[in-house]
């Protein structure tokens, strides 16, 4: 089965049940499959720490925020003074229930989108693609690899300075650190546009790696995550996989139909090919031949 493209399937099948199934068991289950799948089936060198960082940061401040700023709901937690802009009213419960459930959405949706970028290489996620859609393709491979080499650009730049005495104190440390970082993304995006160029980058068909033919595996997946798909909408159509914290928090559903998409996610995930360092290393060999 082609990696790349089994990947690509598998993402969207999980943010089309994610979108479909609010109830937040269900997400939670899709959560797992997707941390799982990214654990287990990560690029050598792809660190997760700084992934887990921001996920639970943004699903901090969502709660936080919607908690403050929502004042629907019947239990009321604390009032704040009125002279408190926009934050000023009760604060209810169901406010910081609700944000639970949209940050559990966004941190749901986040974790699976990573996949494109810790499970795949970038330029395997472009072969992939039809080839109607390889422009768009290399710029969405270009801009989903500049997020961990940006982000090792932050470490070097960091450590390098702080071996000469700098340390990160105000406004004016983080400059000190933003522009050597930016100047490298510009030297590398200058760098990828002539190697582009003097590769004949968009003139005539392009040629694709060796070992990315589909094969029955991969329509299986596909088939499955379909099913995944209209059961999701099947269950929210009937109303049972829908969550609402107004007026007051219902319990998760545990419906066989509401969690079954979510369980079906999870396990595709886990089925996944585990050779992303064969994978890799056999595109780039076929690459060097081709050249």
């Amino acid at each position: 089965m082609s990696r790349p493209a089994a990947v690509v399937v598998w993402v969207l099948a999980a943010l089309a049940v994610a979108f479909f199934d609010t109830d937040p068991l269900a997400q939670a289950v899709v959560l797992i499959g997707a941390w799982a799948l990214l654990a287990r089936r990560r690029i050598e060198g792809r660190r997760l720490r700084s992934l887990a960082i921001g996920m639970g940061v943004l699903g901090t401040a969502t709660v936080a925020l919607n908690g403050l700023l929502s004042h629907t709901g019947a239990t009321v937690v604390v009032v704040l003074p009125s002279w408190l802009l926009v934050a000023g009213g009760p604060v209810t419960a169901e406010g910081f229930a609700s944000g639970a459930s949209i940050a559990l959405g966004l941190v749901t949706a986040v974790s699976v989108t990573a996949a494109l970028s810790v499970v795949i290489e970038p330029t395997d996620l472009v072969d992939a693609l039809p080839g109607a859609l390889h422009h768009a393709g290399a710029a969405l491979g270009a801009a989903l690899n500049l997020v961990p080499v940006t982000a090792a650009s932050v470490v070097a730049v960091r450590e390098a300075q702080r071996l000469r005495g700098w340390r990160a104190r105000g406004v004016r440390a983080m400059v000190d650190l933003a522009v050597p970082v930016l100047l490298g993304a510009i030297d590398r995006s200058v760098q990828l546009a002539e190697s582009m160029e003097a590769r004949a980058f968009g003139d005539g068909r392009r040629t694709r790696a060796a070992g990315g033919d589909r094969s029955r595996a991969l329509v299986v997946l596909a088939i499955a995550g379909l099913a995944a798909v209209a059961i999701a909408g099947v269950a929210r159509a009937l109303g049972v996989a829908d969550w609402y914290a107004y007026p007051v928090p219902t319990v998760p559903s545990v419906a066989p139909l509401a969690l079954a998409p979510a369980v079906l996610i999870a396990a595709l995930g886990a089925v996944l090919p585990p050779e992303a360092q064969r994978d890799v290393a056999g595109a780039t060999a076929a690459r060097s031949g081709a050249r």
